[in-house]
């Protein structure tokens, strides 16, 4: 039996490798804690953690509802068993499950407290909806697939997003009003996260409704085709995220990584934010004429690939139905699942996953034998 003051070095050894991307350490430490601590719940759910970003979702599920038993009102175990369900693809229970994360500390504060009432998923019966984006620019582009769906269930549908994705919504079909946060005199009788909407639509694997369609305004469309056309095969990169992300470390890619593809093919750089300021030798900017959504929709248009991290220029170039190579780290975000080189969210999407956490240069050399035989 370990000693008090042996079981905490332990735990926080097994956070500090877990943070450190060694899984399968963390692991061995947490493991060594079981028979000491059987039925805590901090120690179940950090072994249902440590399992799922390893990969063992069968485990991570199995510690995960452990948790749920013993503490039926925890918020983060459910949360976490619904990451796992998701990531595992078994949509319709995992998003059941994420009815959770309101009450999780990381998204309270994204909750809006409007005094509409939250639609359920009832008949709407000509009533008036604001379906809005909760999260990050990619999540709503995700997500606001779901808008003709709502409108298919007898709804009056506005769509409320972040202002650098306002002109993009404006161009998708179907002709949605559009508003944003700071919007006045938006009338509405119920209101929805669009997070929600798999959820209220019972969505699995089979049922994936398409990605939105945009039909972007031709000028701009030439205006990118002619800035972009050298002759050679143009593909738009995107090495980091949003640094505020929880996980930014892991899914961002240092720039250099990217210097064998210049040789292989015209690199023009989709990077905005301060990692723009790293671009690489033989990448072209094009931070400072990406002023919204809406003009990288532009830009990826003019592009024969995009090859990027998880960004929101992967839900982007997906929903443009433009080849997308997603780079992604090995304990990687639910929605891409685990172990697909494809996407059900997105037909045109390929995926390009570390073999090893914390590992890019083997993704970079499949990038780049694969560039060669395509191009």
């Amino acid at each position: 039996m370990e000693s008090p003051a042996n079981i905490r070095d332990l735990w926080d050894r097994a956070i500090v490798l877990h943070g450190q991307y060694r899984y399968a350490d963390a692991l061995e430490c947490l493991l060594t804690l079981e028979p000491c601590l059987p039925d805590d719940p901090g120690l179940l759910d950090n072994l249902g953690i440590a399992y799922r970003d390893s990969g063992d979702l069968v485990r991570a599920e199995q510690y995960f509802r452990r948790v749920c038993v013993v503490r039926p009102d925890d918020p983060a175990a459910h949360f976490n068993l619904a990451l796992t369900l998701l990531r595992a693809g078994r949509l319709r229970e995992g998003f059941q499950e994420y009815e959770w994360r309101w009450q999780v500390p990381q998204f309270r504060e994204q909750r809006r407290e409007l005094p509409q009432p939250l639609w359920q998923g009832e008949p709407l019966n000509g009533r008036r909806i604001l379906i809005y984006g909760e999260q990050g620019a990619g999540d709503a582009i995700q997500f606001v697939r779901y808008a003709p769906l709502v409108r298919a269930a007898a709804g009056e549908v506005t769509i409320e997003v972040l202002p650098h994705l306002g002109r993009l919504l404006t161009w998708m079909d179907g002709g949605y009003p559009i508003v944003n946060a700071l919007s006045a005199d938006v009338g509405f009788d119920l209101q929805c996260p669009l997070m929600c909407l798999p959820q209220r639509f019972g969505t699995d694997l089979d049922s994936v409704p398409p990605p939105p369609s945009f039909s972007l305004p031709a000028a701009m469309k030439e205006k990118w085709a002619v800035r972009l056309r050298t002759g050679r095969t143009g593909v738009g990169v995107v090495w980091a995220g949003n640094p505020k992300h929880s996980s930014d470390a892991a899914r961002s890619l240092p720039a250099h990584h990217l210097r064998p593809l210049t040789s292989l093919v015209e690199l023009w750089s989709l990077q905005t934010g301060p990692a723009a300021g790293d671009t690489p030798a033989g990448i072209v900017s094009l931070a400072e004429e990406l002023t919204d959504f809406g003009e990288t929709a532009a830009a990826i248009s003019g592009l024969d690939l995009a090859v990027t991290v998880d960004t929101a220029v992967a839900h982007l170039a997906g929903s443009l139905g433009k080849p997308v190579w997603l780079l992604l780290d090995y304990a990687s975000d639910w929605r891409w699942m685990l172990g697909r080189e494809d996407s059900p969210w997105y037909p045109s999407m390929r995926i390009f996953r570390q073999q090893h956490p914390g590992e890019w240069d083997d993704v970079i050399q499949r990038v780049a034998s694969e560039l060669r035989r395509v191009i």
